[in-house]
């Protein structure tokens, strides 16, 4: 259902295998549905990164993501993060679903980092945002 975010087959397959040992939230509709997900790890023992995470369109503004979010930020700071990084698609392309993925990011409190061209590739730029725990 997020195949506009995870449309590269071999990205997923990667997500779905890395997901495995990394701690991982979801959120259920009354139907016992999964609506949402957020996979996490921890970087240096200081540096949270949000690995994964979606919602799916149904449910997307209606709080669902910023619920997620909020465990997953209590779960960093009772670990001793002082920041929270994730990694989305850069604004330097113009793509309306990671353009709302960013608006989403910022909502919760992320700034923009830096733009790295080699971390992925020149086609699929990587913005670094990242937010203060402390």
């Amino acid at each position: 259902m997020l195949s506009e975010w995870f449309g590269n087959r071999q990205a997923l397959g990667e997500y779905v295998e890395k997901v495995k040992e990394l701690p991982y939230y979801v959120a259920f509709n009354n139907a016992d549905n999964c609506i949402g997900f957020f996979s996490v790890k921890i970087h240096y023992q200081h540096t949270g990164e949000i690995f994964v995470c979606g919602v799916h369109p149904e449910y997307q503004y209606n709080g669902v993501g910023k619920a997620l979010y909020r465990v997953v930020e209590n779960y960093f700071i009772q670990r001793g993060c002082k920041y929270v990084i994730v990694k989305t698609l850069s604004d330097t392309v113009d793509f309306e679903p990671y353009a709302q993925t960013r608006k989403f990011y910022k909502s919760i409190g992320f700034e923009s980092l830096i733009t790295l061209t080699e971390m992925w590739d020149e086609e699929n730029p990587c913005l670094i945002m990242f937010k203060s725990l402390i």
